[in-house]
């Protein structure tokens, strides 16, 4: 179970913890902040022109904004990476919408994600009283970025006003073709997996999925989380790339794989996907890491296609919806609401199946695990959004299965614990 659902893991991640040095991902940011404590309940729009180079290679931008209250919590929060279309021509984008009773600063910025050239250029921030039409606008600084970017006003990060330099990510000023005046902004983002020249599709159960190798030798084959794509093993691929053959692929409706809308997303559909993909790269049997719903499909395909797998390691896997947090699986119940009241020309269909599949699926029992008979390590953050009950009881149910629960981490532990994280699983996969 992933709670990281497009636009939700976004937020997420703006409001996440504090970091000030340079992290791995494959998305980064460029922001100013504004205070409106003078402001509650104005209109706001945010208008800025974009473009990028790259079109159809799965890369992403777009304009975005969060609004911070007093008490630190959220007012407002869009990013418009999904519902629109950038191209290699200059277009305005616009986010609208109201300041909060207790808002206290406006987050307003440039989101780039995967590899490409991203230019934005012409910020603009307005504001209306609405009793009239008349819209004031705010200056910004270095609003088209026309000073050197470092003088002032934006600062780049992923967490809420932390400066924080985003590997395989770089940030200035370009002077070429602009959209008005001498440059505009360019954010460059190169060798993020997911969306490397190398990588290949393959014809599986209907579909086309999407996968890249790494390495040589035995093979492990990494599965993602609910809302995640290739790029979640960015902190994994280069270290395990070093022992193994690394198989990373995109599961049906995430990053560049496809999927069949005249069938319903659940995990047994994605495990004949598996299942014909390693047949068609004719691997035999293979060691399997799974991040969240990545580790329900171990576990699944640990069950199912015991012959095709030696070990398996899991990641904040659930058996059964209720293995959830409450909050959290309250939350998400909540999200689908919104989504289904929201979907306007089916743009949130996607996520509609992916937040169902997670409130559906899997209905296994403790019971069910006992088919599993290779060696299993079972691993959640102390602070996960499964429970640890649920996480240990998986663990104590699977014959040979082992238990790790890594402090002062959460869902997020490949991620938050990434050299701690690769030692504990490749120990494991070595027989340490």
């Amino acid at each position: 179970m992933k709670k990281n659902f497009g636009f939700f893991l976004l937020l997420w991640s703006f409001l996440g913890y504090s970091q000030e040095k340079t992290i791995v991902s494959d998305w980064t940011s460029f922001t100013q902040a504004v205070n409106i404590e003078h402001k509650q309940n104005w209109n706001f729009r945010i208008t800025a022109k974009i473009r990028k180079d790259n079109e159809d290679n799965g890369s992403n931008c777009g304009l975005w904004c969060r609004i911070d209250n007093k008490d630190k919590s959220t007012g407002f929060f869009e990013n418009q990476y999904y519902g629109i279309k950038v191209t290699h021509e200059w277009k305005p984008y616009e986010i609208k919408g109201t300041i909060s009773p207790s808002a206290k600063t406006i987050n307003i910025g440039a989101f780039a994600q995967n590899n490409g050239n991203f230019y934005f250029d012409d910020f603009k921030l307005e504001i209306n009283d609405g009793k009239s039409k008349k819209w004031i606008e705010i200056p910004l600084e270095n609003s088209g970025f026309e000073k050197d970017i470092t003088s002032g006003g934006w600062f780049e990060g992923i967490h809420s006003q932390k400066v924080t330099h985003v590997k395989h990510f770089t940030i200035g000023a370009s002077d070429y073709k602009p959209f008005s005046g001498n440059k505009s902004l360019l954010i460059k983002g190169h060798d993020i997996i997911g969306t490397m020249p190398h990588g290949k599709f393959m014809d599986v159960n209907g579909i086309k999925l999407y996968y890249e190798v790494y390495g040589e030798g035995e093979p492990v084959l990494m599965l993602h989380g609910n809302g995640q794509s290739i790029s979640a093993f960015m902190n994994q691929k280069d270290t395990f790339a070093k022992k193994y053959k690394v198989i990373i692929v995109d599961c049906r409706e995430r990053g560049r794989s496809t999927y069949d809308k005249t069938k319903e997303l659940t995990f047994d559909i994605q495990t004949e996907d598996l299942k014909q993909f390693l047949e068609k790269l004719n691997i035999k049997k293979t060691k399997i890491l799974g991040w969240s719903d990545g580790g329900i499909l171990a576990l699944s395909m640990a069950m199912k296609y015991p012959e095709m797998v030696d070990k398996i390691a899991c990641s904040g896997a659930n058996i059964f919806p209720e293995g959830v947090k409450d909050d959290e699986l309250k939350s998400i119940k909540e999200m689908l609401v919104n989504l289904i009241k929201e979907n306007k020309d089916h743009k949130n269909d996607v996520f509609i199946d992916l937040l169902n599949l997670d409130l559906k699926y899997p209905q296994w029992k403790y019971e069910d695990l006992k088919k599993i008979q290779c060696p299993s390590l079972i691993i959640a953050g102390d602070k996960d959004l499964i429970k640890t009950e649920h996480t240990v009881k998986i663990a104590e149910s699977i014959p040979k299965g082992q238990l790790a629960i890594i402090p002062n981490s959460s869902h997020y532990a490949p991620e938050e614990k990434p050299e701690l994280f690769n030692e504990l699983v490749i120990d494991f996969f070595e027989n340490k």
